[in-house]
């Protein structure tokens, strides 16, 4: 589940290879167009940072883009396109763009980080430590606000910091969470960095402190979820965290960032999460969406925002 930057689309996609875009208001919420992509079970997507297409990954050995003016989808030709997979990947997991609007980050199944030119979806370089790649190699990538840094996990509790102009590996930092860091969200406004471990736990760190330290002291942990961390959101005022996993039922909880403190009265007993596959808030807060195993977008009205 994605959220267009006006606010007034949404895209869920999955396996079945369609991708459906809807029109929210939070009152009526209607499917405006649903496209079927041959050949390509949809692993991630996501907008672009201008929000003129969606940008689509998945176990094909495809790399795909939807062109919202154009309505029609086409293979990226070099990286993606079959036939013409100069990697010889076996699919892709997760799709990225850069809040600049530069560039695209790429997570390959062999653990391989592939940054791409979000221009041209030409490929620019291959991410990979200096001890090689393996199938554990990068799980997780994400843009810092800027673009400037990409920050990778995956094959241990070992954060790597990418400079993005550079193509290079700038600092690395010890996640202490648990054997594993396989999540990772860095705050809007830039000053904190969350961290979720295979063994459910949840760690914020202050930004300076990760870029500058081999093993940085958490600013907090939550220990609210005992399965491994699979997806987390900063809101766009960085007041909020969602964090979530999916192996267990209804495990998804919400943080007070400044207080350090969980929402006791949110999500209820009643709450009809399911397992939780995915979550996203709306980029001025006002909603809150998350993707279930049953094929359902749950959305939710905070009350605290004026507006989507």
């Amino acid at each position: 589940f994605e959220w267009h930057p006006s606010a007034q689309l949404a895209l869920t996609a999955g396996f079945d290879k369609t991708l459906r875009l809807f029109r929210t208001d939070g009152v009526e919420n209607i499917m405006v167009q649903s496209i079927h992509v041959a050949k390509l079970p949809i692993a991630s997507a996501a907008f672009s940072a201008d929000g003129s297409e969606v940008l689509l990954c998945g176990r094909g050995r495809s790399l795909a883009a939807f062109d919202l003016g154009a309505g029609r989808a086409s293979f990226l030709r070099g990286v993606g396109q079959p036939n013409h997979n100069s990697r010889g990947e076996a699919g892709y997991s997760r799709v990225i763009v850069s809040p600049d609007g530069a560039h695209l980050a790429v997570i390959g199944t062999s653990g391989a980080l592939l940054l791409l030119s979000a221009k041209t979806k030409q490929l620019i370089a291959t991410l990979q430590p200096a001890n090689g790649g393996s199938k554990w190699g990068c799980q997780t990538a994400v843009f810092s606000p800027d673009g400037a840094r990409l920050y990778t996990a995956g094959d241990s509790d070992r954060v790597r910091v990418w400079d993005v102009r550079r193509r290079c590996c700038a600092h690395t930092f010890r996640e202490r969470g648990g054997v594993r860091c396989i999540a990772l969200a860095p705050s809007p406004n830039g000053r904190l960095i969350a961290a979720g471990a295979d063994s459910g736990v949840v760690t914020l760190y202050g930004s300076v402190d990760a870029h500058s330290s081999a093993s940085p002291e958490p600013i907090k942990e939550f220990l609210d979820l005992r399965t491994a961390i699979t997806d987390m959101r900063f809101n766009a005022t960085s007041e909020l965290l969602a964090f979530s996993s999916k192996y267990v039922k209804s495990s998804l909880r919400v943080a007070h960032v400044r207080s350090r403190t969980v929402f006791s009265n949110w999500p209820t007993s009643k709450t009809p999460l399911n397992y939780v596959q995915c979550c996203a808030f709306s980029p001025r807060s006002g909603y809150v969406a998350m993707g279930n195993d049953k094929g359902k977008a749950l959305m939710y009205r905070i009350a605290h925002y004026d507006s989507a």
